[in-house]
């Protein structure tokens, strides 16, 4: 057998870092956006805007 040890925990761990980093980014732009920042939220990600559709009634 091979001698290799494989730690899965560490790599859940950063995926896991790296999503809550993007969450928190998003929620940051939000509130630029809320504020009245949006020229300089939009000039720093404007391509990772979701788009969303609208709910039929």
């Amino acid at each position: 057998m091979s001698d290799k040890i494989v730690d899965f925990q560490a790599g859940k761990e950063n995926q896991l870092h790296k999503r809550k980093e993007a969450k928190l980014d998003e929620m940051r732009q939000a509130f630029r956006l809320a504020r009245g920042e949006a020229d300089k939220a939009a000039s720093t990600s404007s391509s990772t805007k979701k788009k969303r559709r609208k709910s039929k009634k």
